[in-house]
């Protein structure tokens, strides 16, 4: 499900593989594998297609046919963590932190960009 809806979203948006590769810093033929099922991308590389598609990784992996959940039922999602063994927790805890980071990091390279463009033009 995967390969369908990446070459789906991708022609959707009017883009060539080429464009998808150069965006996500991999080659074109490491996409077009992508795309053909022979190759599955790592999560993060995951977490940054769907977050350039704007779409839910779910949708991506073919588990919704939603492609952005529009609310989140906070109460819901405290409930399945409360009832998941250690493990679990452990790994959404690390996944949370990995997605908080990844969000730092990206603000902080906005403001690192913007004071360089800033820099450059006095």
């Amino acid at each position: 499900m995967l390969s369908k809806r990446l070459k789906e979203l991708r022609m959707n948006n009017g883009l060539k593989q080429s464009d998808l590769a150069k965006l996500l810093s991999i080659s074109t033929s490491r996409y077009g594998q992508y795309e053909t099922g022979r190759r599955s991308p790592d999560y993060k590389l995951l977490i940054q297609i769907a977050n350039f598609y704007n779409v839910s990784i779910d949708y991506l992996l073919g588990r919704t046919n939603v492609i952005k959940p529009e609310n989140i039922d906070e109460n819901d999602l405290l409930a399945k963590l409360n009832t998941a063994d250690s493990e679990t927790k452990a790994s959404v805890e690390q996944f949370l932190n990995y997605l908080l980071y990844e969000k730092e990091r990206k603000n902080k390279e906005k403001e690192d960009n913007s004071t360089k463009k800033i820099q450059t033009t006095r």
